[in-house]
């Protein structure tokens, strides 16, 4: 192997190695936080709760 195919055997193993080190610490990044808007009143009505141990008419 001539010394011009080493170093661009090199140049190649480093720059993928660069990629994958940037791609790695880019997943590895913690995600930011996105806070959701938050409803005082729950916008419709709620139903009280049943019987448990009653068959519902959609049960199988």
């Amino acid at each position: 192997m001539t010394r011009r195919k080493f170093i661009q055997k090199l140049i190649t193993a480093g720059s993928v190695m660069i990629a994958g080190a940037s791609w790695l610490v880019k997943k590895a990044a913690p995600r930011k936080f996105v806070r959701a808007f938050r409803v005082k009143k729950y916008p419709g009505s709620l139903r009280p709760l049943r019987d448990l141990s009653k068959q519902s008419k959609w049960s199988g």
